[in-house]
């Protein structure tokens, strides 16, 4: 698998992307590893080194998993955060937070779509958004308001999912 350290430019794309958020700054290399996903580090190593690395062996990826830029299947641009990317980067995270309540945090780690009650239908126009829990305190991860801004939908990884009780 190529892996590709971002240019100058190319980062500036991925933050303007990440901009709705209040993302403004990564100060960490990004590495493009396979077509869309992105991964940031923050070692000694500079770019010449990393592909000299590469050269060498075939490593699959470098620094730490934090979003992915990709076309959709629409063709339209989407740039989205991990979970371990919000952490990594939560002090910026200011504009479309989503804070969930009890019971739709319920909902969302079993990795369904969350509707969204009367408060919280407008607060945030259609698009991504940063998921709180419900105290307000942890982000919980990246989710996507669609369906005229009633729907969150889900983009909880598998493994971070709990299991429903029978």
């Amino acid at each position: 698998m190529k892996i590709d350290v971002l240019s100058r430019a190319k980062k500036k794309k991925f933050i303007e992307g990440l901009s709705e958020l209040g993302i403004r700054k990564i100060p960490q290399m990004l590495v493009r590893s396979g077509k869309e996903k992105i991964r940031a580090f923050s070692g000694d190593l500079d770019r010449e080194q990393i592909m000299d690395i590469w050269r060498l062996l075939p490593i699959e990826g470098i620094g730490l998993y934090v979003g992915k830029d990709m076309v959709n299947r629409s063709g339209v641009r989407e740039v989205r955060l991990s979970l371990d990317g919000m952490h990594v980067w939560r002090e910026q995270l200011t504009e479309r937070v989503l804070v969930l309540d009890e019971e739709q945090e319920g909902v969302w780690f079993l990795g369904r779509d969350v509707e969204l009650n009367e408060a919280q239908v407008g607060k945030v126009d259609d698009g991504f958004v940063s998921v709180k829990s419900s105290d307000g305190k942890d982000f919980v991860g990246v989710g996507k308001i669609g369906s005229e801004g009633k729907i969150l939908f889900s983009f909880l990884p598998k493994e971070r999912r709990r299991k429903e009780r029978s």
